[in-house]
């Protein structure tokens, strides 16, 4: 999912450790610790830095009151007075919650009001990152409106005033903008989709070309670019991915698969059950990539003993995987932009996002179950392999790692109450273990690589410059007026929308490019409703082709690689090809998005 998938080869192999020696200190790792260093000041400081250099909004765009909307007390003739919505600003949160002029406001969270005073002290009682229920009447009909207060408000702020700088571009200069950003964008996501050159290379080039485009035409400078990187979800990533490589090189990985292989059933679907439960539990907080490193070679190497078609199999540990990386904050990179970028908590990823993702695995293994046959083959002879040779020293690292990971999770699921950022406790956790578990620090690193962080950091300046030119902006309103304003459609359309492009673009560069399209809708949406939709459609799509995750393609290779020296067998030869992996994952797709279009849509009619 998130690091080492430039080469599968630079992987150390799975369950051996190299052991450093106190003062294996080099430059590569001092590196790495300066990186550390300044993720971690930047999760304390960052949003203060971005206040700094873009300063206040402009003086007459400022906002009337924390929601942004004017409101005014008017008699009515009899007893009692009206609250009436007066001026309303439309980038503000009561703006594109979709409140507007001469609105009568009935009710405040489920509350009847009838008095300002009254509305002001309810509206001044709401905390950053909560929800506010709006009841108004408008054309003798009620309606209900969520204004959500925006957690880090520099974010409105800054978003407002790129907003309005644009509005200050002469028409025919904005379209020629526009028009080179756009070119940029499309060869970059068509050169991804070839996959013809190393991807950080090409997202690279085209980043710096971005930036120099932005220079050019005044629109987008250096400074705009350092904060288009979110690297609260690079910190998010790197904690993480060190998590990932200890319990690796420890050989947690080799012991609990050989554990899962000795009790996998005495049937084909018995064993695929196992192994997808299995597959799927450990990327609920290990990376996608490491459990399908793991799960493959051992699927690979059943087939070839019994002779039968490991595909299917290999298909649905890559679903499971993406399964239960959307399940949770720190599963996938998709979940952790949205986390760390929405201040949505570890919590509420685990009660929104689990519960329809267990859903939607029971499917999938009851679709395999009708398509794919399964039988004809017992297991119960098949000769198992004996159990991985662990050290007293890699058990140590192993004993050291689930400690900090559970202390790890303990703090997510604390983290809101705390206030505190969940990459901070990432970072620290993760430096804990590069410092202290006794891997090869080296070895670490090498594991993770830096070119999934370069990549990511590209993408980033990227996205950030198609915002600054406006075309995210326009994105946006040809999504609202596709939706006909029904938010509960529009969070449909961005699912759907967001599924289809995943198919061909992978899950990282399709949310980095619709994070901020959803960012603009969520304040009409209770309950991160818009969240929810963009996570559940990256998911589907990501399920449907072998580029949609990361380790389709990683797949793919170990399974060519180690078909030529062992035939299974299997139709269509011993290559999973982008066909293959359609026939089955395209109906899964749909099933995931039929369901979850009736999952997203409950959300918001019961929020």
């Amino acid at each position: 999912m998130i690091f080492g998938t430039a080469t599968t080869e630079a992987r150390p192999r799975i369950g051996s450790v190299s052991l450093r020696s106190p003062a294996s200190f080099d430059i590569t790792v001092l590196f790495f610790l300066g990186l550390i260093g300044f993720l971690i000041f930047w999760s304390f400081w960052g949003k203060s830095l971005e206040m700094y250099f873009y300063g206040k909004p402009f003086s007459d765009q400022q906002p009337i009151n924390p929601i942004g909307a004017g409101i005014e007390e008017v008699p009515t003739g009899g007893q009692g007075a009206a609250i009436i919505v007066r001026r309303v600003d439309l980038n503000a949160p009561a703006g594109r919650a979709g409140l507007k002029p001469d609105d009568r406001i009935v009710g405040l969270d489920g509350r009847l009001v009838s008095s300002v005073e009254k509305v002001r002290q309810i509206i001044g009682s709401k905390r950053s990152g909560t929800v506010l229920k709006i009841t108004v009447e408008r054309n003798g009909a009620n309606r209900n409106i969520f204004v959500r207060f925006l957690k880090p408000l520099v974010e409105i702020q800054v978003l407002r005033k790129s907003l309005l700088k644009n509005q200050f571009v002469p028409t025919p200069k904005r379209v020629i903008i526009i028009l080179f950003f756009l070119k940029l964008t499309v060869i970059l996501f068509y050169l991804l989709y070839r996959n013809v050159v190393d991807r950080t290379a090409i997202v690279l080039m085209i980043g710096a070309a971005v930036l120099v485009m932005g220079i050019f035409f005044k629109r987008y400078g250096p400074l705009d670019a350092l904060f288009a990187v979110k690297f609260n979800t690079i910190s998010l990533l790197i904690g993480m991915g060190i998590i990932s490589a200890v319990l690796s090189e420890s050989g947690f990985f080799a012991r609990v698969a050989h554990r899962v292989g000795r009790g996998a059933g005495e049937s084909l679907f018995g064993m695929f059950v196992v192994f997808c439960l299995i597959t799927y539990f450990l990327s609920l907080l290990v990376n996608n990539l490491t459990t399908i490193l793991i799960f493959v070679p051992i699927t690979m190497r059943l087939a070839a003993d019994l002779g039968f078609d490991p595909k299917p199999f290999i298909i649905g540990e890559v679903i499971s995987s993406n399964l239960g990386g959307a399940s949770t904050m720190v599963g996938d990179f998709p979940n952790m932009l949205i986390s760390t970028e929405a201040g949505i908590s570890f919590n509420e990823f685990i009660i929104f996002m689990m519960p329809i993702c267990l859903i939607l695995l029971g499917l999938m293994l009851m679709y395999f179950r009708r398509t794919m046959g399964f039988g004809g083959i017992a297991v119960s002879d098949i000769k198992r392999p004996p159990p991985p040779r662990i050290d007293p020293k890699q058990r140590r690292a192993m004993r050291r790692a689930v400690f900090v990971l559970c202390h790890m999770i303990f703090l997510f699921i604390l983290a809101k109450k705390l206030v505190i950022n969940p990459s901070i406790i990432a970072l620290l956790g993760g430096l804990s273990l590069f410092l202290f578990s006794g891997i090869d620090r080296k070895r670490i690193i090498k594991f993770m690589g830096y070119n999934d962080i370069l990549f990511f950091m590209g993408l980033f300046v990227v996205v950030g410059g198609l915002e600054a030119c406006g075309l995210i902006q326009y994105i946006s309103e040809l999504l609202a007026i596709l939706s006909f304003g029904k938010p509960w459609l529009l969070s449909l359309i961005l699912m759907w929308s967001a599924a289809l492009i995943t198919c061909f673009l992978n899950a990282g560069p399709t949310t980095a490019l619709f994070f901020p399209i959803a960012l603009g809708f969520t304040l009409a949406m209770p309950a991160h409703v818009m969240w929810w939709a963009l996570s559940l459609g990256v998911l589907a799509g990501s399920s449907a082709t072998i580029f949609g995750a990361t380790a389709g393609p990683v797949a793919a290779s170990l399974l060519e690689n180690f078909g030529e020296k062992n035939r299974f067998g299997g139709s269509g030869g011993d290559a999973l090809t982008f066909n293959e992996f359609a026939r089955i994952g395209v109906p899964v797709m749909l099933l995931f998005l039929a369901v979850s279009s009736v999952y997203v849509t409950y959300l918001y009619f019961h929020s």
